[in-house]
């Protein structure tokens, strides 16, 4: 009819004219504008500032607080320009290095070993959860007649600190790995090694990176525990010294150095996860 404008294709649906953009569903530009404003990073930011600054006024007000950031920070300064701190430092970091590494790799191949075979698991699980029970520094005075009281040491308690919580997680990954990926291997005549690197292996990685991350923190433990009970050098050492002079400034120095160094190691096994299993998406 003359002077009736027939309706655009669709618009009897309901559905947007030809041509026009659809728009989104309300509120979802809004709820991705506040996602950014509360990334994680911003909140753990705004977190450490707020903190910061109550610890400062703290201090600064009331004698029973031991000390505050700013004193701590002219502290660091001054063991950092002139003081054992680096070199006490880089000799946990070596040791934490070495050990973990060889953790690891005995964690690890233990791990898929007794969770692929019947025999190695029954005959080295008791061993396994009797040591990862038993408290390190008990084991302190008998390995330092074993191996002395320098380097070994560190890495010896480091190892046996990190060693069974990989062990235990690699070996129940193994054990869950989906039974029909298994089966669709074995049917399809794949070898026992086949399935360890196509099936078991990524089946068994969230596991694998979770004891991963529970054995570095207590490797970490592991070395201070060894540095301050028996080991001549090492921040554990500085910790004591600080300790028994009441050095309180000073004092915070390596521990904060020492938490920090934790949160490093920790983002980084996160970012080593994410490369290894695209397919899993981690939040951080």
């Amino acid at each position: 009819m003359s002077g009736v404008k027939a309706p655009e294709h669709g618009a009897e649906l309901g559905l947007p004219a030809s041509g026009a953009a659809a728009p989104g569903p309300p509120g979802r530009a809004a709820a991705a504008r506040r996602g950014r404003l509360t990334s994680p990073w911003a909140v753990r930011l705004l977190s450490v500032v707020v903190v910061t600054t109550v610890w400062e006024l703290l201090g600064r007000t009331d004698p029973t607080v031991a000390s505050y950031p700013s004193a701590i920070a002219s502290a660091a300064v001054d063991l950092i320009g002139d003081g054992p701190l680096l070199a006490a430092f880089a000799d946990t970091l070596e040791g934490l290095a070495v050990g973990f590494v060889i953790a690891a790799v005995l964690g690890v191949a233990i791990g898929y070993l007794m969770g692929m075979f019947r025999l190695v698991e029954v005959a080295l699980d008791p061993y396994v959860n009797a040591l990862y029970a038993t408290p390190r520094i008990a084991l302190v005075p008998l390995l330092v007649l074993w191996v002395g009281i320098g380097f070994e040491l560190r890495v010896t308690i480091v190892v046996l600190s990190a060693i069974f919580p990989i062990i235990m997680n690699v070996h129940i990954g193994t054990r869950n790995v989906d039974r029909d990926l298994v089966d669709t291997g074995r049917a399809f005549a794949a070898s026992r090694w086949q399935l360890l690197r196509t099936v078991t292996i990524p089946g068994s990685l969230p596991y694998v990176f979770a004891g991963l991350r529970i054995g570095t923190a207590k490797a970490l433990v592991g070395i201070i525990v060894a540095e301050m009970t028996a080991a001549a050098t090492g921040t554990g050492q500085l910790l004591l010294q600080f300790g028994r002079y009441f050095e309180t400034d000073k004092l915070f120095v390596p521990i904060i150095m020492l938490g920090l160094l934790s949160i490093v190691l920790v983002e980084a096994m996160y970012a080593i996860e994410r490369r290894a299993m695209p397919w899993r998406r981690t939040e951080r």
